[in-house]
């Protein structure tokens, strides 16, 4: 599951002296390259418009310079010249101008810490009342039974602009950073979604040994916080991966699609697999947990779909926590995750998320079992 992938790709699972040199440097402009994965895998046109991302122009855009018309100085002199009607003589007279009063331009209110909410609300729907294909599995149709208990319960928390920057650390060393960010809301056709983003990259120690620099972004509907496209592009010493999956919420299914490569060969793989009502991807999972109401005790069983594969996802909540952290103390949620996942080097079991037990809900700390040892996230910074 990527989720946890993007908590433990920093440890080596192999060691490589083969470099691609295609590491990101600035934008990974991952849209351009969910494009020319479509391509490759011969997507329909149609297909590939229906999940084209578009950007969302500012609501209050900011206001056209005031071009500013040349003040006449106070001492300027402005000469005119009359005749007099008796003398008939020329008569010089001088005129000073009166200043040009300037215009007071207000400026535009500025909003810190603009919470992003749904303005809608979210219509939670029982199995009974959702038509679903045909032969659609039960295991996805008992998801969705749960979800109906605690779907309407979720309040989406986050914030446009807002970054967290996480240290990885692997038994005592320093691995790496995962930077999880809230773009500018975007486009999906007609639907606005909001744009999550996380980045995973090594530290220049471990780059020595393997890098890795990886992109992962999830774009999810507003009205639900349904996924509607989730996107991870890999760039390691020994490998190349990029995967995109396309979530048709009409036709409940997910498009997976996965391109593999290293100096030997090349990988492929697409997969069309049902998907239940309600779900989550491996990275909007992290903002969903955030916007749970964590101070009761409960249990909530989250479906995450990844390359096609609907796994369990188990959240306790109701516990709190004092943690001392880079940017200070905290009074914390402390929440009980378990995961069936299992991969090369992640394995099914615990892990703690802490989230700062206010309004912001910030994401401090984390701590995850992989198959050799365990592997822990703190907050080095935060920009709201």
């Amino acid at each position: 599951m990527k989720l946890i992938y993007l908590v433990s790709v920093v440890i080596l699972s192999s060691c490589s002296s083969f470099s691609w040199r295609e590491f990101f440097t600035g934008d990974n402009n991952s849209e351009k390259r969910n494009k020319t994965l479509m391509k490759d895998f011969e997507v329909d046109q149609n297909l590939q418009k229906k999940f084209e991302v578009k950007e969302v122009e500012p609501a209050n855009p900011a206001p056209e310079p005031e071009v500013k018309q040349p003040v006449p100085s106070v001492d300027e002199k402005k000469e005119t010249e009359t005749t007099n009607i008796k003398t008939q003589e020329p008569v010089r007279t001088v005129e000073r101008p009166k200043p040009v009063p300037r215009k007071l331009v207000k400026q535009p209110e500025v909003k810190e810490n603009q919470k992003v909410e749904s303005k809608t609300k979210v219509i939670v729907k029982s199995p009974q009342e959702i038509n679903y294909p045909d032969e659609f599995p039960q295991r996805l149709k008992d998801f969705d039974k749960d979800s109906a208990k605690y779907w309407g319960d979720f309040k989406p928390t986050l914030y446009t602009g807002e970054k967290t920057v996480l240290n990885i650390t692997y038994m005592g060393i320093n691995t790496g950073k995962i930077t999880i960010s809230t773009k500018s809301p975007s486009m999906i056709g007609k639907e606005p979604v909001y744009h999550l983003h996380a980045r995973v990259k090594t530290s220049s120690y471990y780059s020595y040994l393997y890098e890795v620099d990886d992109y992962c972004d999830s774009l999810v509907r507003q009205s639900d916080f349904l996924p509607r496209k989730f996107s991870l592009i890999q760039r390691e010493s020994g490998q190349n991966i990029d995967d995109l999956q396309l979530f048709d919420l009409e036709s409940f299914k997910t498009i997976s699609l996965y391109k593999r490569e290293t100096k030997k060969k090349t990988k492929k793989k697409k997969k069309m697999k049902p998907v239940p009502r309600y779900f989550q991807d491996p990275l909007s999972i992290v903002y969903f947990i955030r916007g749970l109401p964590m101070e009761k005790e409960a249990t909530y069983r989250i479906p995450v779909s990844n390359q096609g594969d609907v796994e369990e996802f188990t959240v306790k909540t109701g516990k709190k926590d004092t943690i001392s952290t880079e940017i200070g103390e905290y009074e914390a949620y402390l929440l009980e995750i378990e995961t069936k996942a299992k991969g090369k080097t992640i394995k099914g079991g615990q892990m703690k998320f802490w989230y700062s037990a206010d309004s912001k809900k910030i994401f401090l700390k984390f701590e995850a079992e992989i198959k050799i040892g365990s592997i822990k996230g703190e907050i080095e910074s935060y920009e709201p």
